[in-house]
């Protein structure tokens, strides 16, 4: 059943580039970039530079301890890349490892060295990764830390107290468009958005009607979707996702089509990635580009190929 759009519809922070294109409808393309488990960035460099010999990005996602591994800062990655290239970066920031403290210092610290945009997320578990036995904090769920950068916005610190300076984060949610439970995940963007989230970053989707479905329950996106999407590499690929990692979605019209595919299978993938974005073009805001296995040349031509860029 149809549910009513229970949002008010509000205008993007302007604390960005990346935020006023969201404000203008302007189509953002973003990509996500894992940070070493070392801290040279030689390789990673050399192909983000030959990315954007080939296309242009809005926005590189700098992430935050992905797959509970201990990787290079994602404030370090957000400001080298930003020196590098001269983009922007959204700054991924996992409730999960730090407490409350630590968080606006990081906060306070990234936007010193002028990082504007946030996208707040739980984070991946510590027991999936290297170091199972390593604390899971959570002083904060998503939406209270989105209240606490809203604060810092309005000049306001932890427990209301008057920061010397107010900050200017573009601020993100993350949302699930296929959840076990999608009353649950609806109430959750909810209180994302009423704390002061400017847009949203879907998890992936390989479905191409996953964002009209979500948009037809709830009524409408009332900030601006960036819609996740990973083009698969192969049948094979595409069947460990399904199987093995929680939250991955294939769906068995795409299997068939990779499994067909054979040997082609990396570019019927980027073709099943370019028509999800082409189908929820007019319910997203932009694509936010994941890369597999660190194949940006599988990136470049998924946005290169794209009508809507």
């Amino acid at each position: 059943m149809k549910q009513p759009n229970t949002f008010a519809k509000r205008a993007v922070n302007f604390g960005s580039d990346f935020g006023r294109k969201l404000s203008n409808n302007e189509f953002v393309v973003t990509v996500e970039v894992h940070p070493p488990r070392g801290y040279k960035l030689d390789n990673t460099l050399k192909s983000l530079e030959l990315l954007l010999d080939k296309v242009d990005v809005d926005a590189f996602n700098t992430t935050d301890i992905p797959l509970a591994q201990a990787r290079l800062s994602p404030i370090a990655m957000s400001v080298l890349l930003t020196e590098k290239f001269n983009k922007e970066t959204i700054l991924h920031v996992a409730n999960r490892y730090r407490n409350i403290l630590a968080l606006q210092s990081d906060l306070l610290g990234a936007h010193a060295l002028g990082i504007r945009n946030a996208f707040v997320f739980m984070g991946d578990p510590p027991e999936m990764g290297d170091v199972p036995t390593a604390s899971s904090l959570s002083d904060v769920t998503s939406s209270e830390l989105i209240k606490i950068v809203s604060g810092m916005n309005r000049g306001l610190g932890l427990s209301g107290n008057k920061l010397d300076d107010p900050t200017f984060f573009t601020v993100g949610c993350a949302i699930n468009l296929e959840p076990d439970d999608i009353e649950s995940e609806i109430e959750s963007l909810k209180r994302k958005i009423d704390a002061g989230a400017d847009f949203i970053l879907s998890q992936v989707t390989f479905s191409e009607n996953a964002v009209e479905k979500f948009a037809n329950i709830m009524g409408g996106f009332p900030i601006p979707l960036v819609l996740g999407v990973l083009p698969l590499r192969s049948y094979k690929h595409a069947e460990f996702l399904d199987n093995a990692v929680p939250g991955m979605n294939v769906p068995n019209q795409v299997l068939d089509r990779l499994e067909l595919a054979g040997a082609s299978g990396s570019e019927e993938g980027i073709i099943i990635t370019q028509e999800i974005l082409e189908e929820g073009r007019d319910l997203i805001a932009g694509a936010y580009v994941v890369p597999a296995f660190g194949r940006y040349d599988d990136v470049a031509k998924v946005i290169g190929g794209l009508s809507i860029s």
